[in-house]
Protein backbone atom coordinates (compact mmCIF):
# COMPACT_ATOMS: atom_id res chain seq x y z
CA UNK A 1 0.00 0.00 0.00
CA UNK A 2 1.45 3.39 -0.88
CA UNK A 3 1.81 5.94 1.35
CA UNK A 4 -1.14 8.09 0.34
CA UNK A 5 -3.53 5.40 0.10
CA UNK A 6 -2.21 3.98 3.56
CA UNK A 7 -2.54 7.86 5.14
CA UNK A 8 -6.07 8.17 3.73
CA UNK A 9 -7.23 4.70 4.69
CA UNK A 10 -6.18 5.44 8.63
CA UNK A 11 -7.35 9.20 8.00
CA UNK A 12 -10.80 7.27 7.09
CA UNK A 13 -10.92 4.65 9.98
CA UNK A 14 -10.47 7.77 12.01
CA UNK A 15 -13.03 9.50 11.24
CA UNK A 16 -14.83 7.02 11.12
CA UNK A 17 -14.32 5.93 14.73
CA UNK A 18 -14.72 9.32 16.18
CA UNK A 19 -17.90 9.39 13.96
CA UNK A 20 -19.39 6.03 15.86
CA UNK A 21 -18.35 7.41 19.03
CA UNK A 22 -20.22 10.37 19.03
CA UNK A 23 -23.19 8.69 17.48
CA UNK A 24 -22.96 6.23 20.24
CA UNK A 25 -22.72 9.07 23.22
CA UNK A 26 -25.45 10.59 21.82
CA UNK A 27 -27.50 7.90 21.82
CA UNK A 28 -26.73 7.12 25.14
CA UNK A 29 -27.48 10.34 26.28
CA UNK A 30 -30.88 10.04 24.50
CA UNK A 31 -31.26 7.08 26.07
CA UNK A 32 -30.24 8.31 29.61
CA UNK A 33 -33.07 11.08 29.18
CA UNK A 34 -35.38 8.85 28.08
CA UNK A 35 -34.93 6.81 31.34
CA UNK A 36 -35.48 9.93 33.21
CA UNK A 37 -38.78 11.25 31.26
CA UNK A 38 -40.26 7.76 31.72
CA UNK A 39 -38.94 7.65 35.68
CA UNK A 40 -40.50 10.92 36.41
CA UNK A 41 -43.62 9.51 34.59
CA UNK A 42 -43.88 6.18 36.34
CA UNK A 43 -43.38 8.02 40.07
CA UNK A 44 -45.52 11.18 39.78
CA UNK A 45 -47.64 10.32 43.04
CA UNK A 46 -44.30 9.56 44.80
CA UNK A 47 -42.03 12.84 43.76
CA UNK A 48 -45.09 14.68 44.15
CA UNK A 49 -45.45 13.89 48.02
CA UNK A 50 -41.99 14.44 48.42
CA UNK A 51 -42.45 17.43 47.16
CA UNK A 52 -44.74 18.28 49.15
CA UNK A 53 -43.15 17.51 52.33
CA UNK A 54 -40.49 19.06 51.59
CA UNK A 55 -42.15 22.27 51.03
CA UNK A 56 -44.64 22.15 53.92
CA UNK A 57 -42.10 21.27 56.80
CA UNK A 58 -39.77 24.50 55.22
CA UNK A 59 -42.73 26.69 55.88
CA UNK A 60 -43.45 25.20 59.53
CA UNK A 61 -39.77 25.81 60.63
CA UNK A 62 -39.67 29.20 59.03
CA UNK A 63 -43.40 30.88 58.60
CA UNK A 64 -44.95 28.44 61.54
CA UNK A 65 -42.87 28.31 63.98
CA UNK A 66 -43.21 30.33 67.50
CA UNK A 67 -40.04 32.52 66.90
CA UNK A 68 -41.70 34.04 63.63
CA UNK A 69 -44.56 35.32 65.99
CA UNK A 70 -42.32 36.79 68.22
CA UNK A 71 -40.35 38.54 65.62
CA UNK A 72 -43.12 39.90 63.77
CA UNK A 73 -46.38 40.10 66.11
CA UNK A 74 -44.73 40.53 69.51
CA UNK A 75 -45.18 44.39 70.11
CA UNK A 76 -49.01 44.15 70.41
CA UNK A 77 -49.19 45.37 73.61
CA UNK A 78 -49.58 41.84 75.38
CA UNK A 79 -48.55 41.41 78.46
CA UNK A 80 -45.48 38.80 79.24
CA UNK A 81 -47.61 35.85 79.40
CA UNK A 82 -50.19 36.58 77.34
CA UNK A 83 -47.62 37.16 74.48
CA UNK A 84 -46.10 33.62 75.98
CA UNK A 85 -48.98 31.85 75.43
CA UNK A 86 -50.04 33.44 71.49
CA UNK A 87 -46.72 32.36 70.08
CA UNK A 88 -47.79 29.08 70.99
CA UNK A 89 -51.18 29.19 69.93
CA UNK A 90 -49.59 30.37 66.57
CA UNK A 91 -46.97 27.25 66.54
CA UNK A 92 -49.60 24.72 67.27
CA UNK A 93 -52.52 26.33 64.85
CA UNK A 94 -49.74 26.51 62.34
CA UNK A 95 -48.66 22.56 63.06
CA UNK A 96 -52.47 22.08 61.79
CA UNK A 97 -53.00 24.50 59.19
CA UNK A 98 -49.45 23.16 57.34
CA UNK A 99 -49.82 19.31 58.20
CA UNK A 100 -53.51 18.82 58.11
CA UNK A 101 -55.54 21.33 56.79
CA UNK A 102 -53.34 21.48 53.21
CA UNK A 103 -52.60 17.61 52.74
CA UNK A 104 -56.20 16.95 53.17
CA UNK A 105 -57.00 19.63 50.26
CA UNK A 106 -53.88 17.64 48.50
CA UNK A 107 -55.36 14.13 48.98
CA UNK A 108 -59.11 15.18 48.33
CA UNK A 109 -58.59 17.17 45.41
CA UNK A 110 -54.98 16.42 43.51
CA UNK A 111 -55.01 12.54 44.49
CA UNK A 112 -58.64 12.32 43.90
CA UNK A 113 -58.56 9.78 47.20
CA UNK A 114 -60.23 9.77 50.75
CA UNK A 115 -58.69 11.38 53.64
CA UNK A 116 -59.98 7.76 55.33
CA UNK A 117 -57.02 5.90 53.02
CA UNK A 118 -54.51 8.12 55.53
CA UNK A 119 -55.69 7.14 58.37
CA UNK A 120 -58.55 9.67 58.96
CA UNK A 121 -61.33 7.53 60.77
CA UNK A 122 -61.29 4.95 64.25
CA UNK A 123 -60.07 2.42 62.25
CA UNK A 124 -59.58 -0.37 64.81
CA UNK A 125 -60.94 1.23 67.95
CA UNK A 126 -61.06 -2.00 69.93
CA UNK A 127 -57.15 -2.39 69.59
CA UNK A 128 -56.79 1.42 69.55
CA UNK A 129 -58.36 1.13 73.23
CA UNK A 130 -56.23 -1.67 74.55
CA UNK A 131 -53.54 -0.07 73.11
CA UNK A 132 -53.66 3.52 74.83
CA UNK A 133 -54.85 2.18 78.08
CA UNK A 134 -51.67 0.01 78.04
CA UNK A 135 -49.42 3.21 77.12
CA UNK A 136 -51.28 5.46 79.04
CA UNK A 137 -50.30 3.23 81.99
CA UNK A 138 -46.67 2.52 80.91
CA UNK A 139 -45.36 6.13 79.96
CA UNK A 140 -46.21 7.70 83.47
CA UNK A 141 -43.02 6.27 84.60
CA UNK A 142 -40.72 7.57 82.00
CA UNK A 143 -41.86 10.87 81.81
CA UNK A 144 -41.74 11.58 85.72
CA UNK A 145 -37.80 10.51 86.00
CA UNK A 146 -37.29 12.64 82.91
CA UNK A 147 -38.98 15.86 84.90
CA UNK A 148 -35.90 15.59 87.06
CA UNK A 149 -33.64 16.04 84.30
CA UNK A 150 -32.89 19.80 84.06
CA UNK A 151 -32.20 20.02 80.63
CA UNK A 152 -35.77 18.73 80.39
CA UNK A 153 -37.13 21.30 82.46
CA UNK A 154 -35.51 24.32 80.92
CA UNK A 155 -37.67 23.28 78.15
CA UNK A 156 -41.38 22.33 79.85
CA UNK A 157 -43.99 23.15 80.37
CA UNK A 158 -43.31 25.22 77.09
CA UNK A 159 -45.52 28.52 79.17
CA UNK A 160 -45.82 29.08 82.58
CA UNK A 161 -49.46 29.82 82.38
CA UNK A 162 -49.97 26.30 81.40
CA UNK A 163 -50.04 24.89 84.25
CA UNK A 164 -50.83 28.04 86.71
CA UNK A 165 -54.46 26.61 86.95
CA UNK A 166 -56.54 23.43 86.16
CA UNK A 167 -58.66 25.64 84.29
CA UNK A 168 -55.87 27.22 82.05
CA UNK A 169 -54.23 23.52 81.88
CA UNK A 170 -57.25 22.55 80.45
CA UNK A 171 -57.96 25.59 77.73
CA UNK A 172 -53.83 24.16 77.40
CA UNK A 173 -54.92 21.13 76.43
CA UNK A 174 -57.53 22.69 73.99
CA UNK A 175 -54.24 24.80 71.94
CA UNK A 176 -52.13 21.96 72.55
CA UNK A 177 -54.37 19.71 70.46
CA UNK A 178 -54.19 21.02 67.15
CA UNK A 179 -50.47 20.63 67.48
CA UNK A 180 -50.83 17.07 67.31
CA UNK A 181 -53.51 16.50 65.17
CA UNK A 182 -51.26 18.54 62.28
CA UNK A 183 -48.11 16.26 63.16
CA UNK A 184 -49.29 12.78 63.88
CA UNK A 185 -51.02 13.04 60.33
CA UNK A 186 -48.47 14.36 58.23
CA UNK A 187 -46.00 11.86 59.59
CA UNK A 188 -47.86 8.82 60.44
CA UNK A 189 -50.70 9.46 58.05
CA UNK A 190 -49.66 11.43 55.09
CA UNK A 191 -45.83 9.93 55.26
CA UNK A 192 -46.09 6.79 56.78
CA UNK A 193 -49.43 5.53 54.93
CA UNK A 194 -49.13 7.10 51.66
CA UNK A 195 -44.96 6.40 51.19
CA UNK A 196 -45.70 3.05 51.98
CA UNK A 197 -47.49 2.31 49.00
CA UNK A 198 -43.47 2.67 47.19
CA UNK A 199 -41.13 1.67 49.70
CA UNK A 200 -43.40 -0.64 52.02
CA UNK A 201 -44.58 -0.64 55.43
CA UNK A 202 -40.67 -0.59 56.90
CA UNK A 203 -39.26 1.70 54.04
CA UNK A 204 -42.16 4.52 55.08
CA UNK A 205 -41.72 3.93 59.06
CA UNK A 206 -38.06 4.54 58.57
CA UNK A 207 -38.73 7.72 56.31
CA UNK A 208 -41.54 9.41 59.20
CA UNK A 209 -38.65 8.27 62.15
CA UNK A 210 -35.87 10.13 59.92
CA UNK A 211 -37.88 13.01 59.51
CA UNK A 212 -39.21 13.06 63.13
CA UNK A 213 -35.90 12.54 64.96
CA UNK A 214 -34.45 15.68 62.99
CA UNK A 215 -37.11 17.92 63.54
CA UNK A 216 -36.63 16.76 67.27
CA UNK A 217 -32.48 18.73 67.01
CA UNK A 218 -32.29 21.02 69.47
CA UNK A 219 -34.71 19.80 72.02
CA UNK A 220 -33.77 17.71 74.94
CA UNK A 221 -31.43 14.67 74.10
CA UNK A 222 -33.52 12.35 75.70
CA UNK A 223 -36.74 13.90 73.53
CA UNK A 224 -34.91 13.15 70.29
CA UNK A 225 -33.68 9.44 71.41
CA UNK A 226 -37.45 8.93 72.49
CA UNK A 227 -38.68 9.99 69.42
CA UNK A 228 -37.15 7.55 67.17
CA UNK A 229 -38.32 5.04 69.40
CA UNK A 230 -41.71 6.47 69.70
CA UNK A 231 -41.74 6.81 65.67
CA UNK A 232 -41.15 2.99 65.39
CA UNK A 233 -43.97 2.36 67.79
CA UNK A 234 -46.57 5.16 66.61
CA UNK A 235 -45.96 3.88 62.90
CA UNK A 236 -46.48 0.20 63.89
CA UNK A 237 -49.50 1.25 65.47
CA UNK A 238 -51.13 3.19 62.65
CA UNK A 239 -50.58 0.56 60.56
CA UNK A 240 -52.34 -2.04 63.11
CA UNK A 241 -55.24 0.13 63.89
CA UNK A 242 -55.82 1.65 60.36
CA UNK A 243 -55.90 5.46 61.80
CA UNK A 244 -54.13 7.96 63.10
CA UNK A 245 -56.14 9.16 65.56
CA UNK A 246 -54.78 6.27 68.21
CA UNK A 247 -51.35 7.87 67.77
CA UNK A 248 -52.74 11.44 67.84
CA UNK A 249 -54.16 10.76 71.28
CA UNK A 250 -51.19 9.32 72.61
CA UNK A 251 -48.94 11.98 71.71
CA UNK A 252 -51.07 14.33 73.04
CA UNK A 253 -51.43 12.90 76.31
CA UNK A 254 -47.78 12.22 76.56
CA UNK A 255 -47.65 16.13 75.52
CA UNK A 256 -49.82 16.90 78.98
CA UNK A 257 -48.36 14.56 81.42
CA UNK A 258 -44.94 16.04 80.22
CA UNK A 259 -46.38 19.54 81.26
CA UNK A 260 -47.87 18.82 84.24
CA UNK A 261 -44.71 16.47 85.68
CA UNK A 262 -42.43 19.38 84.64
CA UNK A 263 -44.51 22.07 86.26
Amino acid sequence: MSIGLRDGFFSCHGFTTIFFYKCSSHFEHLYRVKISVEYIKNHQRELLMWCIVVVLITIKIYQGDQSFFEKHFNDAGWTEGESDWFKWLYHHLASLILWAFIPFLIIRFAFKQKISEYGWQLGDWKFGIKASLIAFVVMILPVYISSFNPEHREWYPLTSLATASVGYFALWGLSYLPHYIGWEFMFRGFVGIGMSNFYGKIGATGIQVIITVLLHIGKPMGETWGAAVAGVYLGWLTYRTGSVWWVILFHFYLGMLNTWMCA
